[in-house]
């Protein structure tokens, strides 16, 4: 059975309520279970606690006690603003996008924001397991509400051109609420159309074998074709549903958001080289070499006119 399932690091910071820094090992865990995040998971809460605990990058620490487990995060404006733009989009966003629109929004450089937002260990946000874009925890998950629906009214497919509004007018789902049909097996996303897989005549325990067998089957069918060739899976975009049109486009948004990385990568590279250069400027200035000063300032207001280019192109992408 596949579900949209939080990473483990959200499982944690889900269990935490607004205001709260600290709680006791026993009530994280306790919280975990009667709240069902742990459901589809293969660990026990307590494992699952000790592992997050154990990262990196963890969302929460030991306290002085054993006993006593704490939130890592340390409030700052880069997080606030992150939120805010996640919030007021009511869209999931990458990392590359967050960071872009916090450059717009103050004056740090792209490498001292991703210094800065270590968005794992905010409690604010979440992101689920084959999904790299980041959500708010306050959002809530619409596919159980959407399945329902469709099956109650024996609704099979949907159109990718008139998702939102079935979304929103006939099933009524919440205007902050996540639908994530890739993540999720009960759906199938095929061409422009949105298919809904209805199994109201075969009960959980045969649905469970069935699954198993097309599990079994599927492996089968790989190891024959890795024999014979490469075979690379296709990975597809989550849907969400404010800010994208329709699943249509999906193709499209994958490849504009790596285009959008790359220009970030190369305002990037740019910014580097004009640092490099000012050190350059200063050794030449010493040496009164006056006509490699001039060649440097020349290259200098070259990247930055291409800089100022690359920036409008990435304004007029975020709003398409």
């Amino acid at each position: 059975m596949k579900r949209p399932t939080y990473t483990l690091p959200s499982i944690v910071k889900k269990v935490f309520r607004s205001g709260e820094r600290s709680l006791p090992r026993t009530e994280i865990c306790s919280r975990m279970e009667a709240n069902e995040l742990t459901a589809l998971m293969d660990l026990d809460s307590a494992t699952l606690l000790d592992k997050v605990l154990k990262m990196e990058q963890s969302p929460v620490r030991v306290a002085s006690s054993e006993a006593i487990v704490e939130i890592t995060y340390q409030p700052h404006q880069v997080y606030d603003l992150a939120y805010r733009f996640l919030r007021d989009t009511q869209t999931p966003k990458k990392l590359e996008q967050i960071v872009a629109e916090l450059r717009r929004q103050t004056q740090f450089g792209w490498n001292q924001i991703l210094r800065m937002l270590q968005l794992e260990r905010d409690p604010r946000f979440v992101q689920y397991q084959g999904d790299d874009r980041w959500f708010l925890a306050e959002w809530t998950l619409a596919n159980d509400q959407v399945y329902d629906f469709c099956r109650n009214n024996g609704i099979t497919q949907v159109a990718a051109r008139s998702l939102v509004h079935f979304l929103e007018q006939e099933v009524g789902i919440a205007a902050d609420a996540a639908f994530l049909p890739m993540l999720d097996d009960r759906f199938r996303v095929e061409g422009d159309t949105l298919y809904i897989i209805v199994r109201s005549d075969v009960t959980d325990e045969e649905l469970a074998v069935e699954e198993m067998a097309a599990a079994d089957s599927s492996v089968s069918i790989a190891n024959i074709e890795s024999e014979t060739e490469e075979v690379v899976p296709e990975q597809q975009e989550p849907i969400f549903t404010k800010g994208e049109t329709n699943m249509t486009n999906a193709t499209n948004v994958r490849v504009l958001e790596e285009v959008q990385q790359l220009l970030q990568q190369a305002i990037s590279r740019l910014e580097g080289r004009n640092q490099e250069m000012a050190q350059e400027v200063v050794t030449h200035f010493q040496q009164s070499n006056m006509q490699a000063i001039e060649v440097l300032m020349k290259e200098k207001h070259k990247h930055e006119q291409i800089v100022l280019g690359i920036q409008q192109v990435l304004a007029t992408s975020e709003q398409q």
